[in-house]
């Protein structure tokens, strides 16, 4: 049975905390409510006059926006993080959503979505709005729960791969990353299979967000190896066909 003055303790407290809702610039208050209404929010409330105001909301996410003519979206450096249950589902949501309505998802410019990633602490992914500000959506790691995707099994090799997953993923410069390459090379023949296609997935998807070739023969023969496996392997299935289709 539970304590009753804890439970009421425990309400007085979450009532104390609150919650937070950011309150952010935009350009043009309805391109930026006609873009969040594309994602599913629901629009609470809708000025244009004597000043430009909205509230949307979905679940238990609300942002509320105010127009100013001095916001350039391009260099807009607003950010916020928004933490979530499930970021997966979230980010199927958005993207099915975007795509139905607009018949594509934008990966670059203004508006742009990306693919969730593996980071150190969460998976998230990025959404950059008609105004330019920057939603981080993300889901945290469970304690003692490894990053799939950045983490190697090969102890030589681990710390630097996870230095260029994430200059990729968590910085966001896949052309940093191109650039330094020589720097983080890795001789694959030190390397088991499951981390062979792991560093190959990262190296395919640098090349293509700065738009070069590459031959990802090697991965994809590794692939069909594996195709029957439901494991781990079907993680680096289906992150090899979000990077096909980003």
């Amino acid at each position: 049975m539970k304590d009753s003055t804890a439970v009421t303790r425990n309400k007085q407290d979450d009532e104390q905390q609150g919650k937070v809702i950011p309150v952010l610039a935009c350009p043009d208050i309805r391109e930026q409510v006609a873009f969040y209404q594309q994602l599913g929010f629901e629009v609470i409330e809708m000025l244009t006059s004597p000043r430009a105001f909205a509230s949307v909301k979905l679940g238990t996410i609300e942002l509320m926006f105010y127009g100013s003519r001095k916001i350039v979206p391009a260099e807009n450096p607003t950010m916020c993080y928004i933490r979530v249950n499930d970021v997966d589902a979230l980010h199927d949501a958005f993207a099915s959503s975007l795509k139905e309505l607009s018949g594509s998802i934008p990966r670059t410019g203004i508006p742009r979505f990306t693919t969730v990633r593996d980071l150190k602490d969460d998976r998230r992914f990025t959404l950059t709005d008609a105004g330019g500000n920057t939603l981080y959506i993300g889901s945290p790691v469970k304690a003692g729960e490894p990053t799939f995707l950045r983490t190697l099994e090969n102890e030589k090799y681990a710390k630097l791969f996870a230095v260029l997953y994430d200059i990729v993923y968590s910085k966001e410069d896949p052309l940093m990353a191109a650039d330094n390459l020589s720097r983080y090379e890795i001789n694959m023949e030190l390397l088991n299979d499951l981390d062979k296609a792991k560093y190959l997935l990262v190296l395919f998807d640098i090349h293509q967000k700065i738009g070069k070739a590459y031959d990802d023969k090697h991965l994809k023969n590794l692939l069909k190896t594996y195709e029957t496996d439901q494991g781990q392997w079907q993680m680096i299935r289906k992150k090899y066909s979000s990077i096909l289709l980003a």
